[in-house]
């Protein structure tokens, strides 16, 4: 009796241990990740299938279960460049940014961040427009501050990170003047892969150029690049300033309009190292956060 006793507690503890890992195995098996579609001009397309798309990873094509547009608020935090160097930009900046509060915000909370001198909050996450709408009106340049646009990104990607939004995406609108940020482009890119975070970048043209040869400038253009291309984002090169309010509303879009794209992998004991994501439509160009998912990978 007592030997049976002990067979059936042992089984029991057995299946105990058992069910947690079969049930994590189960849900290994798919994965979710979030994509931007855009039409040939740029508009952010409203309707995306399963055959729309290609995951492949490792060079290896993945079947794609479902597609579904995503309808959580997105937590939008905009990183405006208030440095001497966007002078010219300020008045148009202004205008841009009431637009898009007025467009965006509510259901969609944002903050208003700036970064001349040090990354600094105007206003925190909030979907109350006369709030954003104050301190948008009063937005001004720093006189003698250059800008910390990296350290921006990194402190806006770990808020970003505590707050754990369903959906986030981080909009910067930054000169070509002097960066002064003190930490290179890897943090900012390990910042926007632990929040899983969206980056769209604005670039002003018109306004003050640094030394392209500067590290700091060097550094923050990395981050611009890769950051926009890895995790889905747009990066727009604005010849002038009076097409901000455009470009704001056609990020605001992009940034808003996404899918949940799940598919299937095999169960393996090595993840895959690289997480790719293609148009299988014509005039369609896809965007995934890839910097995420191929760090969720290692």
């Amino acid at each position: 009796m007592r030997t049976l006793l002990t067979l059936v507690v042992a089984s029991a503890l057995s299946l105990s241990v058992l069910a947690p890992l079969a049930h994590a195995q189960g849900t290994a098996r798919q994965r979710t990740l979030f994509v931007s579609a855009l039409a040939e001009d740029g508009a952010a397309v409203e309707t995306l299938t399963p055959e729309d798309l290609v995951v492949r990873e490792d060079g290896v094509a993945r079947e794609v279960l479902k597609v579904t547009r995503s309808t959580e608020p997105v937590d939008i935090t905009l990183l405006i460049d208030n440095s001497v160097a966007s002078t010219r930009a300020l008045q148009d900046m202004r205008l841009g940014l009431e637009k898009f509060v007025a467009t965006f915000a509510g259901p969609h909370s944002i903050t208003l961040m700036t970064v001349a001198d040090r990354p600094t909050v105007q206003v925190g996450p909030t979907t109350g427009k006369a709030q954003l709408l104050r301190s948008v009106k009063r937005l001004f340049v720093q006189p003698d501050a250059g800008a910390t646009t990296i350290e921006g990104i990194i402190d806006a990607s770990r808020a970003i990170a505590k707050r754990k939004p369903a959906r986030a995406a981080i909009i910067v609108m930054t000169s070509f003047g002097p960066e002064f940020s003190d930490r290179g482009f890897q943090f900012a890119l390990d910042a926007l892969a632990e929040a899983g975070a969206t980056l769209h970048v604005l670039e002003l043209q018109d306004t003050q150029q640094a030394d392209t040869t500067d590290q700091n400038v060097r550094d923050r253009n990395i981050v611009v690049d890769r950051g926009t291309t890895e995790t889905g984002g747009l990066r727009e090169l604005l010849l002038t300033n009076l097409s901000i309010t455009d470009a704001l509303q056609k990020v605001g879009r992009a940034a808003t309009t996404q899918f949940e794209v799940v598919y299937g992998r095999p169960d393996t004991l090595i993840p895959a190292r690289q997480v790719e994501v293609f148009s299988a439509r014509p005039a369609v160009r896809i965007r995934a956060n890839t910097l995420q998912a191929n760090r969720a990978t290692r």
